[in-house]
């Protein structure tokens, strides 16, 4: 008996102090594809520049926002508009549909529609452009616009730069 419980004490003995108590257990792992990356294309909607100008003149309460239209088939609608805002308040604040202050004080040009004055307005810009002059509201400024004035060029630059492309 003796021999027995020497026996059972060994193997506790071997069980408790030899062999480790955590077992620490290698595998080989495959490697792993790389993760799945899917590139999703940002679409922007695409701008409906009619939509985009009506929204802008309706925010300025401009009578020019029922005409937006017309003015986009004018080559010079941006400069129009622009124009439009320090001469006229956006054609709120016009005589006889000129909404571009057409004719100075001498010589005020006076229309039957307000889409006749975007024509006259574009016309006479396209006929100074081709020309070389009138390309930019700097190269307007003390012919456009008389008496020079920068307050005249800041504002149809700052309206420029609001307007779609």
């Amino acid at each position: 008996m003796k021999i027995i419980v020497g026996l059972i004490l060994a193997l506790l003995a071997y069980v408790i102090f030899l062999i480790p108590r955590t077992i620490t257990v290698t595998v080989e792992s495959t490697p792993r594809p790389d993760p799945i990356v899917e590139v999703i294309e940002v679409v922007e909607p695409e701008v409906n520049i009619a939509d985009a100008v009506r929204l802008f003149l309706e925010e300025k309460k401009s009578p020019l926002a029922e005409e937006t239209e017309f003015l986009l088939t004018q080559r010079h609608w941006r400069l129009l508009i622009a124009i439009s805002a320090i001469e006229s308040e956006y054609c709120k604040r016009q005589i006889a549909h000129n909404c571009f202050g057409l004719g100075g004080e001498s010589a005020y040009r006076y229309y039957s529609s307000v889409r006749a004055s975007i024509v006259d307005a574009n016309d006479l810009i396209e006929f100074w452009q081709q020309k070389g002059k009138w390309l930019t509201p700097e190269t307007m400024n003390c012919s456009y616009v008389v008496p020079c004035s920068e307050n005249w060029v800041r504002v149809v630059t700052e309206v420029l730069k609001k307007l779609p492309q």
